[in-house]
């Protein structure tokens, strides 16, 4: 059997846990790691070559399938250059708050016919939000976290932004990834509404979608303790069982 060729762009909380699901796949051979400081990554026991700290070089590796779990920058600097030859998979979606690399994503990911995948982080409802959207009429995403886990000083209080969640995302790239899920899932970056709420001392984050359409109208709520930084406790999981599907296997399959 031929195996599928994995490489990763960060080996952070997320990556660690991407790492950890492709372990369990026979099927899958991993090509690289990228990381800035591969000796920073050395507990995790890679093959010997397999960490490296230069883009150009990992990508020469021929990888099928490419996975981005640190910074929205690295979405834009090689998504598109990827998708011409492989499949991208995209934790970080406030990149696709620049329009034009939407476009060039969508464009270049129909042109060659590879899949460019936007896990859905740390909400849930998306395939609800997919299969409604042409009868959605509002979609407002609330979201609530100390201002620490959104990049802020602990002190920070009360609403920070409102607006269209695509402002948002280019405010808040490492902070609402999940705004960028959802948006992307229903009714687009403009036309999905963002909340951000700060709250001094919390220690989980919350997130409340808010939906109607004809013939429907959804409240969806989701929570989980912060792991300290940006990462809720519940994301990692969530991260593990998207590449396990993308993956693929046998047995019944939720998708």
């Amino acid at each position: 059997m031929q195996k599928r060729k994995v490489g990763i762009f960060g080996a952070g909380t997320i990556g660690r846990a991407v790492l950890a699901e492709l372990k369990k796949h026979e099927g899958v051979e991993l090509v690289f790691v990228l990381n800035r400081d591969p000796a920073k990554i050395a507990d995790l026991n890679l093959a010997p070559g397999v960490a490296t700290a230069d883009p150009e070089e990992a990508l020469s590796r021929g990888a099928d399938l490419v996975i981005e779990t640190s910074v929205a920058q690295v979405v834009a600097d090689y998504a598109p250059r990827v998708l011409e030859s492989a499949d991208f998979c995209a934790f970080s979606g406030t990149a696709l708050a620049d329009a034009a690399l939407e476009a060039q994503i969508r464009e270049g990911a129909a042109r060659s016919g590879r899949r460019f995948y936007l896990p859905h982080g740390a909400v849930l409802g998306l395939d609800g939000l997919a299969d409604a959207g042409p009868i959605l009429q509002s979609v407002t995403i609330t979201t609530r976290k100390s201002g620490k886990s959104l990049g802020l000083p602990p002190e920070t209080e009360g609403v920070i932004f409102e607006g269209a969640a695509r402002e948002a995302c280019l405010k808040f790239p490492r902070n609402v990834n999940v705004h960028a899920a959802v948006a992307l899932a229903g009714m687009g970056m403009d036309r999905t509404f963002s909340r951000i709420i700060a709250v001094p001392g919390q220690g989980v984050n919350e997130h409340r979608i808010e939906v109607t359409g004809e013939g429907l109208a959804w409240v969806i709520e989701a929570s989980s303790p912060s792991l300290g930084g940006v990462t809720g406790a519940y994301t990692p999981r969530s991260a593990a069982g998207s590449i396990a599907r993308i993956l693929g296997g046998g047995g019944l399959q939720i998708v």
